[in-house]
């Protein structure tokens, strides 16, 4: 199995779902993986960013983007197709992702999650399903049995507006004004502690891995 590493990517900023990010997830894999599923309204796409960050672009350009590594990769271009990364919400049968695109990301290492201006989220402020976030993704193409397949892998992830209940340079996201960590969240004050066996409601409702 070939594979090889492509330059960093952000996303635009989309909907929370299925989000594993402050635990692994073991349903499917064992050894368990973090994930979320960022959610794209097709019509009202923000921009993105390419090569680490540098490039802004519009929301649809960004798609053609992700659509064109495929292409360069020697995988499929055609969304929801085997071996692309961006999955069409029309096909799912959930009502909730009719007219979206869907990007599964994941990753085997924790990752960083931070506010509008970089700081690191406590852990009294986890990232859960429904909530605003941008993503930075590591693109991976894998080519396995003649096959190559693009994959998006969480590198950080931007908390921009919490909408549920519950560090370092950010440069390459571009200037957000949103979700800020408080001085007495970024030092500690009230520090949850949820204990080994917390779940969030809307991990246990997640019912397939995308």
């Amino acid at each position: 199995m070939a594979k090889n590493k492509l330059p960093i990517i952000i996303s635009p900023k989309g909907y929370a779902a299925y989000a594993w990010l402050a635990k692994k997830d073991t349903k499917f894999n064992k050894e368990g993986v973090y994930k979320v599923t960022l959610v794209l309204d097709k019509e009202n796409i923000d921009e993105g960013r390419l090569n680490y960050g540098k490039e802004a672009v519009p929301g649809q350009d960004w798609i053609k983007a992700v659509r064109q590594i495929c292409k360069d990769a020697g995988a499929t271009t055609d969304i929801g197709g085997d071996g692309c990364p961006i999955k069409d919400g029309d096909k799912t049968g959930k009502e909730e992702f009719a007219g979206k695109y869907l990007l599964p990301v994941k990753s085997s290492y924790k990752p960083a999650l931070i506010d509008t201006r970089g700081n690191e989220l406590p852990p009294q402020v986890p990232v859960y399903s429904g909530d605003l976030i941008k993503v930075a993704l590591q693109p991976v193409a894998n080519t396995v049995k003649g096959t190559t397949y693009v994959s998006l892998y969480l590198s950080k992830v931007m908390l921009i507006e919490k909408l549920t209940g519950g560090a370092g340079d950010v440069s390459m996201f571009g200037e957000e004004d949103g979700y800020q960590v408080s001085e007495a969240d970024a030092a500690g004050a009230d520090d949850a502690d949820f204990g080994e066996d917390f779940q969030h409601p809307d991990e246990r409702a997640a019912e397939r891995d995308f």
